[in-house]
């Protein structure tokens, strides 16, 4: 009985792949955000629950956020809105902190 558990245990261990990792690219799709070519990604995150989340920390130079904000539909001077992308709507919160860019994009 013991040795039937552990094979079981052991089957599925196997079974119990990590979700792929997500990708910039992923996310930026997911937004709506159009990355202008001088921003470096640092980090992304994503997880999901009912609703779907992905997070992406950017090192972006100052004078180029305006063109991030722009390119990816922001309204002047907004940093936060909600709008629709593929059919879904998506809020946008950018956060920056120097040449760091924070972009937390999720559905509700």
């Amino acid at each position: 009985m013991k040795a039937l558990l552990a094979v079981l245990v052991l089957l599925l261990t196997g079974c119990a792949t990590a979700p792929p990792s997500p990708t910039p690219e992923d996310a930026f799709r997911f937004g709506g955000i159009s990355m202008p070519a001088s921003g470096k990604v640092l980090e992304t995150q994503y997880d999901r629950g009912i609703d779907s989340r992905y997070v992406v920390v950017l090192t972006l130079p100052v004078e180029d956020v305006p063109k991030l904000l722009e390119a990816s539909n922001f309204a002047p001077g907004v940093m936060e809105d909600d709008r629709l992308v593929d059919g879904r709507r998506v809020v946008r919160k950018v956060t920056v902190e120097g040449t760091t860019v924070r972009l937390e994009m999720f559905t509700t």
